[in-house]
């Protein structure tokens, strides 16, 4: 815990994929040869040097754990996206690259109800860790059914097309999809709306709404849309999942913390403990940082997941907190990003 270089680990390309125009999927090991343990739809986060700063970037895993599959991530090509365009244009078979580990709260329950049916909902590159979801789940429970609902503008711009027919292909109906396209001639059967989303939960939906479990990945509006139609349709709050690709837009809410003194703060990572003081303004995450403790994180905003820990004493405060749902809350889990200690010293497990 005296030294921070031990979050770092090095990984190597081994393959590199040209999905559609404009993305690729890049196949990852560690730089030793070993393979990279994940979990289905989390992602790994890659570190980079700009003018001397180290700035992080995460990129949804498009693979499968159950098919064992190595890690692979898929990227869209990004006009403003300094580091996609980096791996676009410039990444190579061979380059040894930077992390910070897999991360990642976007994932299939522990126990699978084999009684419910699950909904997949994706716009555009958000079909990246749905389909490592799908894969897993239709290799774990073959006899669930499950939709995708997949967004995009026109048929040319479907990611992992004819991997998805395959998957529908050889599954006897147990997996179906529809394909939305926004340039389409029939405008009902077009852009994702509140109200189709309501129509294709009826239309494909074989169990009541207790039973349904979806997850929603894409841009933000898109994604909000979804999840109000989806609750307007009586799902559980706690039975629908959604994958944030827009972390870097900083919530514009300043909410302060019920409790601003300094307590301590004990940090447990790999048998190995150090204590900090943690103030506001001051995160725990920034006052690790100010310690100069490297903890794992991308987004610092509360929107990735990459910072989540468990407190195992005491009690944490959140100024934002877009991932963690009540029952994740409960069992102790927090974000050391948005993260503060209340009430008194806490000890956290990394």
């Amino acid at each position: 815990m005296s030294s921070s270089a031990n979050i770092y680990q090095q990984v190597i390309i081994k393959s590199i994929k040209q999905e559609t125009a404009g993305v690729k999927t890049f196949t990852l090991s560690y730089a030793n040869g070993g393979n990279i343990p994940y979990v289905a739809g989390q992602f790994i986060t890659l570190v980079f040097q700009h003018h001397n700063k180290e700035e992080r970037r995460s990129y949804s895993i498009s693979s499968s754990p159950a098919l064992r599959e190595p890690l692979s991530f898929t990227v869209k090509r990004l006009d403003n996206g300094a580091y996609s365009r980096l791996l676009h244009d410039k990444a190579e078979v061979g380059d040894v690259l930077l992390t910070t580990d897999v991360a990642g709260l976007f994932t299939l329950p522990l126990k699978i109800n084999v009684a419910a049916q699950y909904f997949f909902f994706a716009a555009g590159i958000g079909i990246t860790p749905i389909i490592s979801l799908i894969k897993t789940l239709l290799i774990q429970k073959p006899d669930i059914e499950a939709v995708l609902v997949y967004s995009n503008r026109t048929a040319d711009d479907v990611v992992f097309f004819n991997e998805l027919n395959e998957l529908a292909a050889r599954n006897g109906g147990k997996f179906r999809i529809e394909y939305l396209y926004s340039t389409a001639f029939n405008l009902s059967r077009a852009r994702l709306n509140k109200a189709l989303v309501r129509q294709l939960l009826n239309e494909y939906g074989k169990v009541e709404r207790e039973n349904m479990y979806c997850y929603v990945c894409g841009p933000f509006d898109y994604m909000r849309m979804v999840i109000y139609a989806l609750e307007e349709s009586r799902v559980k709050d706690e039975q629908i999942r959604k994958e944030n690709f827009n972390v870097n837009e900083r919530p514009a809410m300043i909410v302060e913390p019920p409790d601003k003194g300094q307590h301590r703060v004990t940090i447990i990572h790999n048998n190995s403990s150090l204590t900090i003081n943690c103030q506001y303004p001051d995160t725990i995450l920034k006052a690790a940082k100010k310690s100069g403790i490297a903890l794992p994180y991308s987004c610092e905003t509360g929107r990735c997941g990459s910072c989540a820990a468990r407190c195992i004493e005491g009690n944490v405060w959140h100024s934002y907190n877009e991932v963690l749902m009540d029952m994740d809350l409960r069992h102790g889990s927090i974000l050391t990003c948005t993260g503060y200690p209340v009430g008194g010293d806490i000890t956290i497990e990394v």
